[in-house]
Order: structure tokens, then C-alpha cells, then sequence
């Protein structure tokens, strides 16, 4: 078999793919749990691939580099910058992302067919990994690197990381990898599939989704789930979809589903706005239920630190969205317009649904959230310029 030359890999197509499949993974084993020193050294590269593939600077570079630099004069307002490690991170993943955005806006490189392509076998990826990990588990075996199992100390048969660090990140980018699979078909079609005609033609693509959400062992999973089914709502099915909806809650006290349990635990919690009772529910999901809870009922937008920041490291008592809290709405909302120019279909969309409640209201410095924005600018590319 050839390999191919380190100049193919830098052909756009080729690089557009292997940006995005690499943000979308994470091998423990060689990356570690935290910061992934490939990642790094792949993303230090970015700044001079733009350069050369890209002589003048695309939106994404603009807006990130703006979002950057407000960020950094409100740290260095509210007690200076601490870390400009953080900062120097911010700025690789947002050269990376401009490659990628210019390599699909600019370059044209890919097909909405390639594309698809490549998400499904996103998809497959994982579930493939999924199985592998499940088996190895059945059989006792805890510590298998070449498939990422790593002796994890909640490994369990419905409980795996597969190819992410832990199972929720793999659920929000599975919903995500989904959620582009199914724009995709319906740019191709030019409407939107029935779930018949889905599972018609894309049968595998709708039983490794289906598996993988329901064995991943993740709340994030089902509450993917949910956002995703909302993707087939239409009027003539409102009904039946809120009647099967609170039917399902209603009998949730008889369905003995870990995750499904967890979900409900948390929606239930979340509705009494208590976010003490929502760490009791699920201490993993308070994580980012607590944030969307505080930072719209703890956010005092008179406050002018609420606006500027209150300066990097630093501890609210509560647990409001920590780019608002550190560095200030106004860097913050550069973030939002950044996302919203350059990533989401509109601002009532799916995608802003999934940014909030699957995200947080946030992405960071954290490879797996820049994926799910690849696969947001694809979509509206394809929308924007080809199909739609």
C-alpha cells in the first residue's frame, strides 16, 4: 500500500479532512486526558498553512482574532493576564478553525457528497469503537490503547469513552456528526427525509446512531436524542410527538434506564431552578445545567463587571458561563457574532440549540467543541452556496 506524501496531506481536501477528523478524536493513550500534545504541535503548523493557502485574511481569522484581542485587553484591564498560555491556545485553535473555514468557504474543496461521506463514517467510527471497547469489557479486558480503552475507572458496558476522553464528549459530537448527516441529506433532496425514507437508504447510518446513543451510557446522549428528534418535528406530527413525549415522561418512574433515569432526574431538577438539587440529580450533567441556570438568573446585566469581566482566574459563587464571568459580556457577545457569522444556519436554529444545551453556551479551548463548529460552517456553507 502507498503512502501518501506529505504533500497530498496538504491538498486542501485532504487537509480540510484530516483537520476535522483529528479535532474530532482524541487517542488517550498518545494524547493524554487534558491538553494533547499533537494536537498542539498539529495546530502550530496552522498559522503558516494559512499564510501560504490563504494571502489575505478570510472572516473566520477576522472575527476570531477580533473575539481574541478584546478578550485579552478586558484580562489585562481587570488585573492583568496571568496565563498567556491560555490566550496563545485560544489563538491555535482559531487559526486551525480559519484554515478549515477557508479551505470549505474559499477553497470549495469539498462535495456535499464527500462530506456526507465523511460523517458517515465519523459515525461508524465511533460505534465501531464502541463495540470493540464492549466486547473487550464482556471479556474482561480493561486496558486495550489501540481502541482507547484505558483501565477508565467507570468503564462499563454501557459506559465507554470510545473515541473521545470521556462518554458525554462523545455523545455531543455523535449528535453533532448526526445532526450534519441529516442536513446533508436533505440539501441532496432538497427537502428534508422522512425517518422512513432515512432509515430506506441510510439503514446502518440510523442503527450505529440509534446504538451508540442508547449504549454510550450518557444523559448528554439522551438529551441529544431529544434535540435531534426535534429536527423531524413537523405540524401535521406536533401532536403525536408531545403526546409521545409526555407519555414518556409520565412512565419515566417505570422505565429502568440508567441514562434515561438521569435525564429526567435532571429536567425535573432543572425546573425548580435549584441548582443544588440539580447536582444531586446528576453531578456530571449539573455541570452544565448549572451554568445555563445561573448565568440567566445570576447575570446582573447593570452590573459594569458583568460587561468588562472580572479578570482571568476569577470565582464566582455561582456557576455563571466563565467567559462572561472572567472576561465580560462584550467579549462574549464578540464570541456569539463570531459563531453566528461564520458557524450557525440562524440564530433560531437546531445548531444554536445543541451550542447551548449540549455546550454549555460555550466553547473553549477544548479540540471536540472546534469539531462541532467544522461541521456547523459545512452545513452553512452548503445552505448558504450550493443547495439551498
Amino acid at each position: 500500500m502507498r503512502i501518501p506524501s506529505l504533500y497530498k496531506l496538504f491538498e486542501d481536501r485532504n487537509l480540510a479532512t484530516v483537520t476535522l477528523v483529528f479535532m474530532s478524536v482524541q487517542f488517550t493513550f498518545l494524547e493524554g486526558m487534558a491538553v494533547s500534545v499533537p494536537k498542539v504541535a498539529f495546530m502550530s503548523i496552522m498559522p503558516f498553512v494559512l499564510l501560504t493557502k490563504f494571502p489575505q485574511a478570510n472572516k473566520a481569522l477576522l472575527w476570531g482574532l477580533t473575539y481574541l484581542f478584546v478578550t485579552m485587553a478586558l484580562a489585562q484591564i481587570n488585573g492583568g493576564i496571568t496565563r498567556m498560555s491560555t490566550f496563545i491556545y485560544s489563538a491555535l485553535f482559531i487559526f486551525t478553525f480559519a484554515v478549515y473555514y477557508g479551505l470549505i468557504w474559499i477553497k470549495e474543496c469539498m462535495s456535499i457528497e464527500y462530506f456526507t461521506s465523511v460523517l458517515k463514517w465519523l459515525i461508524y467510527g465511533y460505534t465501531i469503537c464502541l463495540l470493540l471497547q464492549q466486547a473487550c469489557i464482556l471479556v474482561g479486558i480493561r486496558y486495550f490503547p489501540l481502541i482507547n480503552l484505558v483501565r477508565g475507572s467507570y468503564y462499563a458496558i454501557n459506559h465507554l469513552n470510545t473515541l473521545a476522553i470521556e462518554p458525554s464528549h462523545a455523545a455531543r459530537l455523535m449528535t453533532v456528526f448526526f445532526y450534519g448527516f441529516l442536513k446533508c441529506t436533505e440539501y441532496l433532496k432538497d427537502s428534508p427525509m422522512s425517518i422512513r425514507q432515512l432509515y430506506i437508504q441510510y439503514r446502518w447510518v440510523i442503527i450505529s446512531f440509534v446504538y451508540f446513543m442508547l449504549m454510550i451510557g450518557s444523559g448528554t446522549a439522551i438529551v441529544g436524542l431529544a434535540i435531534v428528534s426535534l429536527y423531524f418535528v413537523k405540524k401535521k406530527y406536533a401532536f403525536f410527538i408531545l403526546f409521545a413525549a409526555l407519555t414518556f415522561y409520565m412512565l419515566s418512574s417505570y422505565i429502568d434506564y440508567e441514562p434515561y433515569n438521569r435525564a429526567v432526574a435532571t429536567l425535573n431538577a432543572a425546573m425548580t431552578g435549584d441548582t443544588d438539587e440539580v447536582i444531586k440529580a446528576d453531578h456530571s450533567a449539573s455541570s452544565r445545567v448549572n451554568i445555563i441556570i445561573d448565568t440567566f438568573t445570576k447575570t446582573d446585566l447593570s452590573d459594569f463587571q458583568t460587561w468588562v469581566g472580572h479578570g482571568m482566574d476569577a470565582q464566582s459563587e455561582y456557576s455563571i458561563n466563565m467567559a462572561i464571568y472572567e472576561y465580560g459580556m462584550i467579549s462574549y457577545l464578540v464570541k456569539i457574532f463570531f459563531f453566528l457569522s461564520c458557524c450557525f444556519t440562524g440564530f433560531f436554529s437546531l445548531e444554536t440549540l445543541l451550542f447551548i444545551i449540549l455546550f454549555g453556551m460555550n466553547i473553549g479551548n477544548i479540540a471536540y467543541g472546534w469539531a462541532a463548529l467544522m461541521v456547523f460552517t459545512t452545513i452553512k456553507y452548503f445552505k448558504k452556496n450550493a443547495y439551498v
